[in-house]
């Protein structure tokens, strides 16, 4: 394999373990500091896809709206990739307030079954809405082929990465340090580290942990939301795209370090090589590849790539 092989192999990685981490970042977030198992996450991923799709282009669908021709605003990719996350958010807000909440003092098995059915519930609502039928997204033309920048065209080595791959994967560093730096630097992502800490006290100290959570859920359902416009342009769009994002995603949370970011982005990244590797070698152990490769990692470190006690870090 020569050197463009190569680049475009890791950039396929990449944008897989870029779309792991989307979904993830919001999963390990809640996991860690709110102790509830959100598996209607998946929902939101999914939501974001069929929303983004509703913007980006008018089609002829299947299912109930079969019969309402081509239906959708037609706007293009770029306004789907802007709006769509913006949407999700108010939907997290939503799930944040009247689903998760009422859950955070049961079991998280009570969690676990509930948004499950949650999850299981939206995927049949899409496939009787939208029908069953795989829908691929609309690219415009500058997203097409390989990278080319102005005035120097394509670089030396990335001929064989996609324009779309190095966008998704840009996009999510981008993404991933912003979230580093909310919790760094920012007083509601400093309110969250003290709430997971001892929210009791941090009550008492007179701060209101209550908002910073229903932000950070917010956030995290804005990145399934993109991450799911960005999927969306990967690969198919069917109705049962959010139970296949969001077990290898809560695998990866576990995986890396539950609460734990570093570990998030890390167990992230070996998902995408390991996905990468067997869609060279072995096509049909993709999904199990991601398994096998938690069941090594845990069985060396039980607690995950990077253990943390505090949320963020």
């Amino acid at each position: 394999m020569n050197v463009d092989g190569v680049v475009g192999f890791l950039f396929i990685a990449l944008s897989v373990a870029s779309l792991y981490l989307l979904v993830a970042v919001g999963l390990s977030i809640v996991f860690g500091s709110l102790k509830y198992v959100n598996m209607a996450h998946g929902v939101l991923y999914l939501s974001g896809a069929y929303i983004g799709l509703l913007i980006a282009s008018s089609e002829q669908y299947g299912g109930l709206l079969s019969g309402f021709g081509q239906v959708g605003l037609d706007w293009g990719f770029v306004p789907a990739l802007v709006l769509t996350p913006v949407v999700i958010f108010v939907v997290g807000v939503a799930m944040e307030r009247w689903i998760a909440k009422p859950f955070y003092e049961r079991e998280l098995l009570d969690q676990l079954l509930v948004t499950f059915g949650i999850l299981i519930a939206a995927q049949e609502l899409v496939a009787i809405l939208f029908g069953r039928t795989g829908t691929i997204y609309p690219r415009p033309e500058w997203l097409t082929g390989a990278i080319s920048l102005p005035v120097v065209g394509t670089p030396p080595g990335m001929s064989a990465a996609s324009t779309i791959r190095v966008l998704v994967v840009a996009l999510t560093l981008l993404l991933v340090a912003g979230i580093f730096a909310f919790f760094k630097y920012t007083d509601y992502g400093l309110a969250v580290r003290a709430g997971t800490e001892d929210s009791e006290m941090t009550q008492m100290l007179g701060i209101r942990i209550g908002r910073p959570f229903l932000l950070i859920f917010a956030v995290g359902a804005a990145y399934a939301g993109l991450a799911g416009v960005l999927g969306g342009s990967l690969f198919n769009v069917t109705s049962e795209i959010g139970m296949e994002i969001i077990i290898p995603s809560l695998v990866i949370v576990i995986m890396g370090g539950v609460g734990s970011l570093r570990g998030t982005v890390v167990g992230a990244l070996l998902a995408g090589l390991t996905f990468a590797v067997a869609t060279e070698l072995e096509p049909s152990m993709t999904q199990a590849s991601i398994y096998l490769l938690a069941i090594v990692v845990l069985t060396i470190r039980p607690s995950g790539i990077f253990p943390s006690a505090e949320v963020g870090q």
